[in-house]
């Protein structure tokens, strides 16, 4: 999206129409999530905003501790699915950036190892972080899975 200036909590889009950023919550929706990486708020601007308020801290901690059991542990055979540990390893990392105190879980040396193998810059962790929120939030919204989420999956794979 070209000719986006970030302003925190505040996108402005192309059109120069300003656009208030709701941090993420119990009540976001995927289509929501979608909408932010859309506008092209960073991923780690977002989560920043995101995190002040503690009950959506609480979340984040939840859907770091989710990840970690998606792709953590042990074995040669843990961190296959580049179709979930992308997204969900990207999003620990991500998180983990802005707040290492967050959780235990930002410890863990097979994030970045697991990133430098995949070879994943921050774009794509940004891109892939924003896929695991938006998953996170179908969990929150049973059935609310959005076309776009699928398609936004399907473009980075």
């Amino acid at each position: 999206m070209a000719g986006v200036i970030l302003v925190t909590g505040m996108a402005i889009d192309a059109s120069g129409v300003p656009q208030q950023v709701k941090p993420f919550d119990s009540e976001t929706l995927p289509q929501d999530v979608i909408t932010v990486y859309k506008l092209g708020l960073p991923f780690k601007q977002y989560l920043s905003e995101t995190i002040k308020n503690p009950a959506s801290a609480q979340l984040i901690k939840s859907d770091l501790g989710s990840a970690n059991i998606q792709c953590g542990g042990e074995g040669p055979d843990v961190r296959t699915n580049k179709v979930i540990c992308n997204p969900a390893i990207s999003f620990m990392n991500q998180t983990c950036t802005i707040d290492s105190t967050i959780s235990r879980n930002c410890e863990h040396a097979y994030i970045a190892a697991y990133l430098h193998s995949q070879k994943l810059n921050e774009t794509q962790q940004g891109k892939f972080s924003y896929i695991f929120l938006a998953n996170s939030a179908v969990m929150n919204h049973p059935g609310s899975a959005t076309e776009e989420l699928l398609a936004l999956i399907r473009e980075i794979k």
